[in-house]
């Protein structure tokens, strides 16, 4: 068996080199000669699958280690019989985390007060569900629109309409990319809709940057500057709208899913897929558990000691959001792409992943409090942080 996998797929070597010939290629890079004799293709978004990549070769086998997967052709995979599959719900707690930290850093010298704030979530899957969970053990009021999952039922979450969502004062959005069906959301935030926003909304796309018409937001940016922005996922990434890029508050290469632990779970459950195709007798095999270390074990945690974060007065909100930019600073990664060459491209995405490749979740870190007064390490704030996933000394 031949197996060509992204050269960035967490764990590739330790988990396919037993099963045959392993080739290791930028994903960037992989092309219909690449794949002409190879039996399973394992990539990430940056690879389209589809008829001119796979025609003619004898791939039967493809795996994505993403949640999304508008970069395959699922007509052309079902036609010839070829078994698809992805890893939803993967990075969902570091997408989750991404938000909380971008919304940390924009609440750092009040560029947006998040005090009773109310939140309108658009789409309720793995990323859309626990970002609710996480910005109601918050405090904040959450709205949720998603006409899949309401019309599925089920659940007690009580949806809304998406004109009510876009009313909110922050919105994120959290759906597949879809471009037909019932409820479309290619341009789910057309020129009309984005020209409705109320002054002073705060937009999140960390879903797929197709949902926003990129034109439609430049224009309102450009005449009113009114509204405040963060965007992790561009159309037509990685070749970005620089114009758009200089307007927005918040901006990142597609790295808000990008964690060690989230990488390691796709790369998991690619493999667990793959034993199924190719070895179903052996799909419960405990080589696959044993090759991934668990999230915030004693042996995989790092103590971060914090000194006293604001004046004593702040209240826990403020509290919280400052351990978050200690944690995750999200404003290096945003330097770093608006001082990226403009002509570079892709390779100013896949340098800016190499450089945070060891981004850890929240759950992996230790907090140290003890130089906090007690007012402010108040039994509230441990218990946020504690639901947040970091571990207290």
């Amino acid at each position: 068996m031949k197996i060509l996998a992204d050269a960035n797929i967490v764990d590739a070597s330790a988990l396919y080199e037993k099963h045959g010939e392993l080739v290791l290629k930028s994903g960037r890079d992989i092309k219909a000669a690449d794949v002409a004799d190879v039996d399973a293709l394992i990539v990430r978004s940056i690879t389209k699958v589809d008829e001119a990549l796979l025609a003619g070769s004898r791939v039967q086998f493809v795996a994505t280690a993403t949640s999304g997967t508008d970069h395959f052709d699922w007509g052309y995979l079902q036609k010839q019989g070829i078994t698809a599959v992805a890893a939803p719900g993967c990075n969902a707690n570091a997408v989750v985390e991404f938000c909380l930290a971008s919304l940390a850093q924009l609440s750092h010298g009040k560029k947006i007060d998040l005090n009773h704030r109310t939140v309108g979530i658009i789409g309720f899957g793995n990323v859309g569900s626990r970002l609710y969970k996480a910005l109601s053990g918050l405090g904040f009021a959450c709205k949720v629109c998603d006409p899949f999952v309401q019309e599925q039922g089920g659940t007690q979450m009580q949806f809304v309409s998406l004109e009510e969502v876009l009313a909110c004062d922050i919105i994120s959005l959290h759906t597949p990319l879809t471009t037909d069906g019932p409820h479309p959301t290619y341009h789910m935030l057309d020129a009309q809709r984005i020209q409705a926003l109320p002054p002073g909304t705060l937009l999140i796309n960390a879903g797929r940057g197709e949902l926003i018409d990129t034109l439609a937001l430049r224009q309102r940016l450009e005449q009113k500057a009114d509204l405040i922005t963060i965007i992790d996922c561009w159309e037509h990434e990685p070749a970005i709208d620089r114009d758009l890029l200089a307007l927005v508050d918040i901006a990142t290469p597609h790295i808000a899913g990008y964690s060690i632990e989230a990488k390691r779970s796709a790369s998991a459950t690619n493999y667990a897929s793959f034993l199924h195709h190719f070895t179903p007798n052996q799909r419960n095999q405990r080589g696959q558990s044993n090759l991934i270390p668990k999230q915030g074990s004693q042996r995989n945690v790092d103590q971060v000691t914090l000194t006293p974060l604001v004046a004593l007065g702040g209240g826990v909100l403020e509290l919280v959001m400052g351990v978050l930019r200690e944690v995750f600073p999200v404003r290096e990664i945003d330097a770093a792409l608006r001082a990226a060459d403009e002509c570079s491209g892709a390779a100013v995405f896949d340098r800016i992943r190499k450089e945070i490749s060891q981004r850890r979740e929240f759950a992996h870190f230790r907090l140290d409090l003890r130089q906090w007064s007690p007012a402010q390490r108040s039994p509230e704030l441990l218990a946020q942080l504690r639901a947040l996933g970091f571990s207290l000394c």
